[in-house]
């Protein structure tokens, strides 16, 4: 389908360059040369619009990053032409409609290669499984000595599925607690159904946990979420609607609508903003809070993901995102309620520097293609 797509697109491109070159040399008397460039660059900008939009269909990347790949790929195409045409109409003396023809061809099957493996990349994953699901979610909650508080934040779960017409199950991954998570969480399975435990040890770290996690889950949808319940499970209302039209939805503290009930400490807001500018610049433009922990994901986005990441610790949530970028699974950031816990084990100066570490490592990865 998508060579069918290209082919069409190449068509009504070169038909664009073919008419202005003829319209430009014969009527307005346009040197040659010049008028190849300037019908090459007319035809290059319809086909960047068309392959976009109509073509690869791609959300994965946005429209500066694919503008600067469109001018590199032009670029050369534009080069081939030059080359191309002065070769033909000077050196074999053929008539400029039919050089141009010959360097259309020439042309267009360098930016089909050029845009299917670099541009668009067109490595989309499939997000169905096409067979019925054994519940609706599947819920993960990370814990590491989260003895006092994870009864209420699984008893806000059961709760909160109790009055939807949708089935769960809740995944508790005990990250080498040393206090008593587990025994807390193996008394409540008498009261909770489907509920399970997964004790790991030593501690790895929260991506570790979740990616044990997703390995086990079973749900259409795949949902991670804070043992202390800081975004709350009633969030997930805004998340189904999304998720019907995306594979993965996160939760952000930085949009417009978005309610802290509760804030940081000054020095954690401003590092974790400096933070995210650099996330910004070097991975995931366009999205405000990677760190937010509350993200869904489509049940095959999430195994696709996870299965490919390699950070364990802080940086995770960034990784995550940039691999599902890669993948061109579509990513939806919504506004959440978030409520601050005083007893958070974020360390705002250490944690910030594990995760730039991470974020080097990241980007390391997505330019040896590491992920694929």
């Amino acid at each position: 389908m998508v060579l069918i797509k290209y082919a069409t697109v190449g068509c009504v491109g070169t038909a664009l360059d073919l008419s202005f070159i003829y319209v430009f040399v014969e009527f307005m008397r346009i040197h040659l040369l010049i008028a190849a460039v300037m019908s090459f660059l007319l035809a290059a900008i319809n086909n960047f619009i068309m392959n976009k939009y109509w073509t690869f269909q791609n959300t994965g990347f946005t429209i500066r990053k694919q503008f600067i790949q469109f001018l590199t790929v032009s670029s050369i195409g534009l080069v081939l032409t030059l080359i191309s045409m002065a070769f033909f109409v000077y050196g074999l003396r053929i008539w400029y409609m039919s050089a141009k023809v010959i360097t259309s061809v020439l042309v267009l099957t360098w930016n089909f290669l050029a845009k299917e493996h670099w541009m668009y990349e067109d490595r989309i994953i499939d997000a169905s499984r096409g067979e019925p699901y054994d519940y609706d979610f599947s819920v993960i909650v990370p814990a590491y000595n989260e003895k006092n508080r994870i009864r209420k934040t699984l008893v806000a779960i059961d709760n909160y599925f109790r009055h939807k017409p949708l089935t769960r199950q809740i995944i508790v991954v005990d990250d080498g607690s040393i206090d008593d998570t587990t025994v807390v969480v193996e008394g409540l399975r008498k009261e909770i159904n489907d509920l399970s435990v997964i004790r790991c040890h030593p501690n790895r770290g929260k991506g570790h946990a979740i990616k044990i996690g997703v390995e086990l889950s079973l749900g259409k949808y795949i949902l991670f979420m804070d043992a202390d319940n800081s975004t709350p499970i009633e969030e997930l209302e805004r998340f189904y609607p999304l998720l019907k039209k995306n594979q993965v939805v996160i939760g952000s503290r930085y949009l417009p609508d978005s309610k802290i009930v509760v804030r940081q400490p000054r020095l954690r807001v401003i590092i974790g903003r400096l933070a995210n500018m650099l996330i910004q610049c070097f991975i995931l433009d366009g999205v405000k809070d990677t760190q937010c922990g509350f993200k869904a994901f489509h049940h095959d986005a999430a195994k696709a993901i996870f299965r490919r990441m390699k950070v364990d610790r802080f940086g995770f949530d960034i990784e995550a995102l940039a691999i599902a970028r890669l993948f061109n699974f579509s990513v939806k950031e919504t506004p959440v309620s978030w409520y601050n816990s005083p007893e958070s084990r974020v360390r705002p100066v250490k944690d910030a520097f594990r995760t730039f570490k991470d974020l080097i490592y990241i980007k390391l990865n997505l330019w040896s293609g590491q992920y694929n």
